[in-house]
């Protein structure tokens, strides 16, 4: 179903509940500042109706009913729309004249352009090229899909065969099956001879890298004999490394195996570090590696050391090279808190570069490490630097103040923008129209209006724009202004408290089941999963709020005794908010009420943080365990959660410590 299709019929009734429910609370009077609407309610009301009205005119073919319609919402922000449903109902006859209007009247808006992604997709479908290049602008229009069509009519004309080559060579080189649209253009480029055999390679080999081994085998077919022979080959090693140690051919031939060698080593590492490391010296005489691929080298034997507990062959490594790569040094900092061992932790931290040194993250383990290698005799250092990271507004902020006994520090400084500019950014058409797109349920033009209309905004206006956004309950857009502004002290609009009934309501049926279940926690889970997105779906497919799948949510209404139908139901506040909730709950009550560890299998999944505390046997801190997460995601996912925990009771009006008692005495 195309987004047009999806409009009031699936979610309306969804949206009503939402906006409904997103009415700013008492706390947010200051962030709520009262827009004055240019139209009462009422009068918005009846236009809303005669909106649908006219959209069932186009859907019945009803002219004169809609050109009444038209007139009456000459002055409606959505007046272009409905001029845009009515011609998209006939996109497929490609009318170029009143295409062409509808483009001239709207230039320089959402509409306008999305109409001109709409025309492109129907000229290219249509093969209709020679029209299509009338249309097409490269500088404008970079969607895959659209680029394939451009070379399909590039290539038709003469005197464009470089130009042609080069983009077709650069869709072609991806290491993933492109859309549909690029197949026509790829069967005729190599039909007339344009794929050679060394982009048949290059791409075969990113296809592998990839793990994308069924199209690797459709490219090899491309190939000649002997070069889909080296092509089989290299998927032989992908699938069993071990045979860069047995097979003897690939010693005599540098030339020939070089990409087959060099990705069987970094597989072959992710296996076993050390047999990687022999085979690689053994290689690297005769292959001559260039500067870069032997850092590269270098540094995935690094982390793979590190991930297989070697901390013997990872020192060996890092003793005959000069470790400069952050990413790879941080890598090895937490390995060396995996085992406690603070004098390499401390090692670590001083030859990060200077800027990752500064981040709150690392003066606080700098501190933990001086701490404990010296213990009181490291008192004045170790407490300057908790100090310079209890200034921050952060999880590792938060640490420090906890560890020094003081006050956290919260920043907080509203945004210096004045009740006229809101006023002012609240009439600009656009806001209005994507306002508007948002109270019908018309969600993605209503994203694709605020998104245009912000896109080249100043800071000053970003901020308005983040006020406006809160005010009409539009939380995420408020969240991402500020973001988009580098304004990050605000924290009415960075932490709205967004369907805060609802919130409150829940936390007081669930709590009874789960102490730790606060509704600051529901808050700092939805925060941090969908920016308090109501519509927002992943790659994953969870849903919603607080971003469930499918399948965790028929559960857990099973469980809860929730209502629930169908995926559409998680779009609902009402719904998503308490199975979300619900199952925040469950996972508190199996990891012991530890709302670290809740937060880790929300994220993650309940059986892999069962595995991971099983790895660590009840060894490490609870700040060493929550650093050295495997998954960076998850790590992150939970210091946030945390810490956002912790500023939605400051923006309760609440104190509420970073960690419980237990949880801070806790050994995983």
């Amino acid at each position: 179903m195309s987004a047009d299709a999806k409009g009031i019929a699936l979610l309306s009734a969804l949206i009503i509940t939402c906006l409904c429910t997103a009415v700013p609370t008492n706390a947010q009077s200051v962030q709520a500042t009262a827009i004055a609407p240019e139209v009462s309610e009422g009068d918005r009301a009846a236009q809303r109706e005669k909106l649908r009205q006219a959209r069932q005119a186009i859907k019945y073919r009803d002219r004169r009913q809609l050109r009444a319609l038209k007139a009456e919402l000459k002055d409606y922000p959505l007046a272009a729309y409905i001029d845009y449903w009515a011609l998209s109902e006939k996109l497929h006859q490609l009318p170029l004249k009143e295409v062409d209007q509808f483009l001239e009247s709207n230039r320089g808006t959402a509409i306008g352009d999305w109409m001109m992604v709409r025309l492109l997709r129907q000229l290219g479908s249509q093969k209709k090229f020679s029209t299509y290049l009338r249309y097409y602008q490269p500088s404008q229009h970079s969607r895959t899909s659209l680029r394939c069509y451009y070379a399909d009519a590039l290539s038709r004309r003469d005197g464009y065969q470089a130009e042609t080559q080069q983009l077709i060579s650069e869709l072609w080189l991806v290491g993933r099956s492109q859309v549909e649209e690029c197949d026509p253009v790829f069967a005729r480029w190599m039909k007339n001879g344009g794929l050679t055999q060394e982009l048949a390679w290059k791409r075969h080999l990113l296809a592998v890298e990839e793990g994308n081994l069924d199209l690797a085998r459709y490219i090899a077919k491309k190939m000649t004999p002997a070069q889909a022979e080296k092509a089989k080959l290299l998927r032989s090693v992908h699938r069993n490394p071990q045979m860069l140690l047995t097979d003897t051919k690939f010693a005599f031939n540098p030339l020939e195996y070089r990409d087959i060698v060099l990705h069987g080593l970094h597989q072959l590492a992710k296996k076993d570090a050390i047999k990687a490391e022999t085979a690689w010296h053994r290689y690297q005489a005769s292959y001559l590696f260039s500067d870069a691929q032997q850092e590269a080298m270098f540094k995935h034997l690094a982390r793979q050391f590190a991930r297989q507990d070697n901390m013997q062959r990872l020192q060996q490594l890092v003793e005959h090279h000069t470790v400069t790569d952050g990413r790879t040094i941080e890598w090895l900092a937490r390995q060396s808190l995996r085992e406690l061992n603070w004098q390499q932790v401390a090692f670590w931290i001083d030859r990060l570069p200077e800027e990752k040194q500064q981040l709150d993250r690392w003066i606080y383990w700098k501190a933990r490490s001086l701490e404990e290698l010296y213990g009181t005799g490291s008192s004045e250092a170790s407490s300057h630097l908790y100090r310079k990271a209890a200034r921050n507004r952060s999880y590792y902020g938060f640490l420090a103040a906890d560890t020094l006994g003081q006050q956290y520090s919260f920043e907080h400084r509203p945004a210096p923008i004045t009740p006229i500019q809101v006023q002012e950014m609240a009439k600009r058409p656009e806001l209005q129209r994507a306002r508007e797109l948002q109270a019908i349920g018309e969600l993605f033009h209503a994203r694709r209006e605020w998104s245009y209309a912000t896109r080249t905004m100043d800071h000053q206006e970003l901020l308005a724009a983040g006020k406006v956004a809160s005010a009409w309950g539009w939380y995420h857009k408020s969240i991402q202004s500020v973001l988009a502004a580098d304004y990050l002290d605000d924290l009415e609009l960075r932490f709205p408290l967004a369907f805060s009934d609802i919130v409150h309501d829940v936390s007081k049926q669930v709590g009874a089941q789960s102490s730790a279940l606060e509704p600051y926690l529901i808050y700092a889970v939805a925060r941090q999963e969908s920016h308090f997105s109501h519509d927002a779906k992943s790659s994953s497919g969870a849903l919603g709020l607080m971003q469930l799948l499918p399948s965790t949510a028929k559960a857990t209404a099973r469980r809860a005794g929730v209502r629930y139908r169908r995926s559409w139901d998680l779009l609902s506040p009402n719904t998503n908010i308490a199975l979300g909730s619900f199952y925040l709950s469950s996972l508190l009550n199996r990891f012991d009420n530890n709302r670290f560890l809740a937060a880790a299998a929300y994220n993650a999944g309940p059986t892999r943080v069962a595995g991971w505390l099983k790895e660590t046997r009840k060894q490490l801190p609870y700040d060493v365990w929550i650093e050295t997460i495997p998954f960076r995601e998850t790590r992150n996912y939970v210091q946030n959660v945390l810490a956002y925990s912790v500023i939605y009771a400051y923006r309760s009006g609440t104190k509420l410590q970073l960690l419980r008692e237990s949880e801070a005495a806790s050994r995983l």
